[in-house]
């Protein structure tokens, strides 16, 4: 009995000390487990032990992420790239993907932000359904009902006094296909974080996201150029005419169009002159990995 008991005062004991919101030392110990286990969902050459060691780091990363202070915390020993900060540091995503063997990705994302209504921070799992999205340029989605990729920037404005986050990803797709993503996100509601909105016109259409299709074999650039203030991004051709209509064969053309906001919308622009001062870099697919670099 008496060996229960001093059992119960050292958890509790162990418990006081670490339950302590914005401990560093819980924050690193946190921190160097989350690096062993993104170690093994890279180079883990068996699929079933990246998906486990993917758990436990979704498991451990939402854990950590409840501590008031843990916002300031900066995570330096993961990989910079799963960790995305909005311009006006309202809120950070820690974003990643899992590689399968079928030459497919899983797409996971943790938002972190700042509830000016409640006084506190929320941590928000965003949950994967692009496989049973139809026309997902139209869809109006949220953190259950996500279009799952990697993001690689944000561009902050405003619509009606409200902050839009515009994001540029990226999607592995399938062993034919790669996918560049623009998409739309904010805060509002009981869903806490929702995405797409109809703001991006193209000639008389307007969609939720733009979604750009092209082959594996090739690889396109989609950028924010702060200069231009534009989007931009390659023109995609079918290599034949037999395969216009199939994305998946779609190659770039040597041309390039962009997205301009005007009017609080993302204005389609074909064929624009790059060749004075903007610089357009390339993506390439990578085989494995928690990002593509």
């Amino acid at each position: 009995m008496r060996k229960i008991i001093v059992i119960q005062l050292f958890l509790l004991l162990f418990q006081n000390l670490y339950s302590q919101k914005g401990n560093k030392t819980l924050f690193k110990e946190y921190e160097d487990t989350l690096k062993l286990l993104s170690t093994t969902i890279i180079y883990a050459t068996d699929e079933e032990e990246r998906k486990l060691a993917n758990i436990s780091f979704i498991e451990n990363l939402s854990e950590v992420l409840e501590y008031e202070k843990s916002f300031k915390y900066p995570f330096e020993l993961l990989p910079k790239e799963i960790i995305l900060n909005s311009p006006n540091n309202h809120f950070r995503m820690f974003n990643w993907y899992l590689r399968k063997e079928n030459n497919t990705y899983e797409y996971y994302a943790i938002i972190q932000y700042y509830n000016k209504i409640k006084q506190k921070y929320e941590v928000i799992n965003l949950k994967d359904n692009s496989e049973n999205l139809r026309k997902p340029e139209n869809k109006e989605l949220d953190a259950n009902n996500w279009f799952g990729c990697y993001y690689y920037d944000i561009i902050l404005h405003k619509k009606d006094d409200i902050n839009i986050y515009t994001l540029l990803g990226w999607d592995g797709n399938d062993k034919y296909s790669d996918k560049k993503i623009i998409d739309v996100m904010y805060f509002s509601g009981k869903e806490l974080v929702k995405f797409g909105i109809p703001i991006f016109k193209y000639k008389d259409d307007l969609k939720n996201r733009i979604i750009l299709e092209y082959s594996s074999k090739t690889s396109i650039s989609l950028r924010y150029s702060k200069k231009e203030k534009k989007i931009i991004f390659n023109n995609l051709i079918a290599p034949k005419n037999e395969l216009i209509g199939f994305e998946e064969y779609y190659i770039p053309d040597g041309s390039f169009n962009a997205y301009f906001l005007d009017k609080e919308k993302w204005n389609y622009e074909k064929d624009i002159d790059i060749k004075n001062n903007i610089k357009i870099k390339k993506n390439k697919k990578i085989k494995k990995g928690l990002f593509p670099k």
